[in-house]
C-alpha cells in the first residue's frame, strides 16, 4: 500500500521562488531549442531531465496547449469499465472533499496507470484536454507528476518548469499513485495550483499531504470493497483519512460547535476525550473574526495568523477557514486548517533559499593562515555565542558564515541580511516584520520580518557596518532578550536565533567616532575571526585559480578545460589582488572566455591584472575593483550571448542585481 512506499521526493523544494523557476524555464528552452543535455544541470533532478529527454525523443510538443490525445468512443467504454470500481470509490472522496482544500485554484484528477484521464474536479473541469478519456501519459503529453509518480511508484511534487510542457510552467503539481491489494499501481490522483505570484508563504504546504492521503484513503476502500464492505465512508475511515493530513484540521457545524477533527487538531486544541457536542470554536481560537464569516457569510479566508490558547500559553497558528455550502450555497458549517507558523516559516525559507550552502569541506585553500582560520572557526561553530567576522572586501567571510552555521545548525535556516543593500525606510520593516494594517501599504494578513524567519536557525547580518544608527538599540534589544516585536503589534514573539556579523570596516575606530553603538559591538564580538586577505595566503592563488577555471567550464558546458601557462601562474603569484577572492574569481572568468586554446596565456587576463601600474595611480583601489566587475560583467554577457539570467548564474548573483550593474556601468544589452 501507499503508506508502506517510498518517501515523497519534493523536486524543486528548496528554492521555489521566480528566480528559481526563471533558471529552470531557461534550462528547459537551452533542451528544447540547442539540444543542450539537462542532466549536467543542478537545477534538474535526474529523473525529470531523464524525462525531458524520453519526451523529445517521443516527439512531443512541448507547445501546444492541446496535450495527449482522446480514446475513440469504444476505447472509452472500454476504459469505464475496466476502473469501474476505482471511479465509484474515487469520485465521491473528490467531489466532497475538493471544498476542504484551503485555497482555491486547486484542479483534482484521477488518472489510471497509464496516464489517461478518468475523473476531473476543480477550476480545470472546463479546460478541453482535460476530460474524461483523454491520454495525458508523459509519452504524448510529456514530463508530468502523475507519470513519474506512477514511475517512482512513490509521491511527488514539483513545480511547473519542470514540467515538458510549456504551459505548465507556473503550477505546483503533487500527485501520488494508488495501489491494489496487491501493491499493483491501478492508477494516480495529482492536484496542481497556480503558484501565487511573488507570494512564496501562499504556497499550500499540505497539498501533498492530501493527495497521499486521499490516495490512501481510496485504497482502503477499495480493499472494503473487494471484502463486500460497502461501508463508504465510515466514520473510522474518515477518521483514518483525517488522520493523513498534515495539520490540523477541523469541522463545524453552522453554529460552530466542532463535529470532527484529525488527531493533530486534537493535539493542537488539547480537547483530550471531551465530548465534541459541547466544544465551541470559540473556547480556543481568540482570533475569531475569519470563522465567523465563513459561518454566517460563506467567506473564506486563507491563510490568517491567529493564537491558539493553550496551557495558558499562546501559540501562533497559520489558519484557512472554507464555508461548508448546501445545494442553495447557505453555509451550512465551516472547515478549519491549522498549520504551526514554525512549520509554515521553515518552509518559507527552504524555498527562499535561506539555507547555507557551503561547509568547511567546501573552502579551498591549504596556506598555514588559511588553514588556521578555517581551525579557528571550527572551533566557534560548537559554541552558541554570537561571532563578528572582519576581512577586507572579497575575502569570503559569507562562505565563512555558511560553514559555521552547517557545523552549527545544519537543519536549521541560514537568513542572510546585506544591512548596505536593504533601503533604510524599509529595514525596520524588513527585520522585525509587521501585522496587518500597521502601515500604509502593509500586507493585510501582516508578514513575518528576517529575524523571526531566523528562529532556530543563525542570522547572518553583512556589511554590519552600515546598520544604520537608529535602528541599532532595537537590534540589541531582540538580541539581548531573544524576544521580537512586531511593527504595530502587541505581543513579543519568542526568537531562538544565533548572530554571525560581517564587516570590512574597522567597528572599534567607528565605535570610538560613535559612528556604531559600542553595546551593540561587544554583544556581536564575543568571537572575533579575522579572514585573510588573499595577498597574504599566496600558496592559495593557483589552487583556486584551477577551482574557478573548472567551475566556469563546468557551468557553461565547455569540455576542454584549460590550464595556466607559466608566465600567468607567474603573473597571478606577483599581483597584489586588492579585491582578493571575488576579484580572482571575476579574473578566470575572464580568462576562461577569453582563451581560444587549451592554455590560458598573459593576453587573456584581464587589463587591471595586466597593468597594475595604471591602477595604482588611481587615488584607491575602488576604480580598480569597479574596473574588475565591470570587465567580469562585459565578459559574462558576451560569453551567454546576452543571457541575463545565465550571465548572473556565471557572475554568482541574483538577475535584479545584474540588470541594476548594467544600468550602472552603461552596458548595453
Amino acid at each position: 500500500m501507499l503508506s508502506d512506499s517510498k518517501p515523497s521526493i519534493l523536486y524543486g523544494n528548496q528554492k521555489i521562488d521566480k528566480d528559481m523557476r526563471e533558471k529552470v524555464t531557461e534550462i528547459k528552452k537551452r533542451f528544447l531549442e540547442n539540444d543542450e543535455d539537462p542532466r549536467v544541470s543542478p537545477y534538474v533532478p535526474l529523473e525529470i531531465a531523464e524525462s525531458w529527454i524520453r519526451s523529445k525523443n517521443n516527439h512531443v510538443d512541448p507547445y501546444t496547449n492541446h496535450l495527449g490525445y482522446m480514446l475513440s468512443p469504444e476505447e472509452q467504454e472500454i476504459l469505464a469499465e475496466s476502473k469501474k470500481d476505482l471511479i465509484e470509490i474515487a469520485v465521491p472522496f473528490m467531489k466532497k472533499y475538493l471544498s476542504l482544500l484551503s485555497v482555491s485554484g486547486y484542479t483534482l484528477l484521477l488518472t489510471d496507470e497509464k496516464g489517461t484521464l478518468l475523473y476531473v474536479e476543480g477550476e480545470g473541469r472546463n479546460e478541453p484536454h482535460l476530460k474524461f478519456g483523454s491520454v495525458v501519459s508523459e509519452e504524448y503529453a510529456g514530463t508530468n507528476a502523475h507519470s513519474l509518480c506512477v514511475r517512482l511508484g512513490q509521491a511527488v511534487q514539483f513545480i511547473g518548469p519542470y514540467n515538458y510542457s510549456v504551459t505548465l510552467n507556473e503550477n505546483i503539481v503533487s500527485a501520488a499513485p494508488i495501489f491494489d491489494e496487491n501493491h499493483h499501481i491501478i492508477g494516480a490522483l495529482t492536484i496542481y495550483q497556480l503558484i501565487p505570484e511573488n507570494d512564496i508563504s501562499n504556497m499550500q504546504t499540505h497539498s501533498l499531504g492530501w493527495v497521499i492521503s486521499m490516495a490512501y484513503a481510496i485504497e482502503q476502500q477499495l480493499i472494503l470493497k473487494k471484502s463486500n464492505n460497502h461501508l463508504i465512508l465510515s466514520n473510522g475511515t474518515l477518521e483514518a483519512t483525517l488522520s493523513f493530513v498534515s495539520g490540523g484540521l477541523i469541522t463545524l457545524n453552522k453554529q460552530g460547535y466542532i463535529s470532527h477533527i484529525n488527531q493533530e487538531g486534537n493535539t493542537i486544541l488539547s480537547l483530550g476525550f471531551a465530548s465534541l457536542n459541547d466544544e465551541h470554536y470559540s473556547q480556543y481560537i481568540k482570533d475569531t473574526r475569519p470563522i465567523k464569516d465563513a459561518l454566517e457569510n460563506g467567506i473564506p479566508a486563507h491563510n490568517h495568523e491567529v493564537i491558539i490558547i493553550k496551557d495558558h500559553l499562546e501559540k501562533r497558528y497559520l489558519m484557512t477557514v472554507n464555508p461548508v455550502l448546501d445545494e442553495n450555497n447557505i453555509p451550512n458549517g465551516a472547515v478549519i486548517h491549522l498549520s504551526p507558523i514554525e512549520g509554515i516559516k521553515k518552509l518559507v525559507n527552504d524555498l527562499r533559499g535561506a539555507q547555507a550552502t557551503y561547509g568547511f569541506e567546501n573552502l579551498v585553500g591549504k596556506s598555514p593562515i588559511f588553514l588556521e582560520t578555517i581551525a579557528t572557526a571550527k572551533q566557534f561553530s560548537k559554541m552558541y555565542a554570537n561571532v563578528l567576522i572582519q576581512g577586507e572586501s572579497g575575502t569570503g567571510k559569507e562562505l565563512f558564515a555558511q560553514a559555521i552555521h552547517k557545523d552549527f545548525r545544519p537543519e536549521g535556516p541560514f537568513i542572510s541580511i546585506n544591512c548596505s543593500a536593504m533601503p533604510r525606510n524599509l529595514i525596520e520593516s524588513e527585520l522585525f516584520g509587521y501585522e496587518g494594517g500597521a502601515f500604509t501599504g502593509a500586507e493585510r494578513k501582516g508578514r513575518p520580518g528576517l529575524i523571526e524567519l531566523a528562529n532556530e536557525g543563525t542570522l547572518f547580518l553583512d556589511e554590519i557596518g552600515d546598520m544604520p544608527l537608529e535602528i541599532q538599540p532595537v537590534l540589541l534589544r531582540v538580541l539581548e532578550d531573544k524576544k521580537v516585536l512586531r511593527i504595530g503589534g502587541q505581543k513579543y514573539i519568542p526568537v531562538d536565533f544565533r548572530v554571525i556579523a560581517a564587516t570590512n570596516k574597522d567597528l572599534k575606530t567607528m565605535v570610538m567616532e560613535k559612528a556604531f553603538r559600542e553595546d551593540l559591538y561587544y554583544r556581536l564580538a564575543v568571537f572575533k575571526l579575522k579572514i585573510p586577505s588573499l595577498r597574504k595566503k599566496k600558496d592559495d592563488i593557483l589552487e583556486l585559480a584551477n577551482f574557478f577555471i573548472q567551475g566556469t567550464c563546468k557551468r557553461v558546458g565547455r569540455k576542454e578545460i584549460p590550464s595556466l601557462s607559466s608566465p600567468v601562474k607567474e603573473k597571478l603569484i606577483e599581483y597584489n589582488w586588492p579585491g582578493n577572492v571575488r576579484q580572482l574569481e571575476n579574473a578566470m572568468v575572464y580568462a576562461v572566455t577569453m582563451a581560444q586554446s587549451k592554455l590560458i596565456n598573459l593576453k587573456d587576463l584581464p587589463d587591471d591584472i595586466l597593468y597594475p601600474e595604471i591602477i595604482s595611480n588611481q587615488p584607491s583601489n575602488a576604480v580598480s575593483l569597479e574596473d574588475a566587475e565591470k570587465n567580469a560583467i562585459k565578459n559574462a554577457i558576451i560569453q551567454t550571448d546576452y543571457n541575463v539570467a545565465d550571465a548572473a548564474e556565471i557572475l554568482g548573483i541574483a538577475k535584479s542585481t545584474l540588470y541594476n550593474k548594467l544600468k550602472q556601468y552603461n552596458i548595453p544589452l
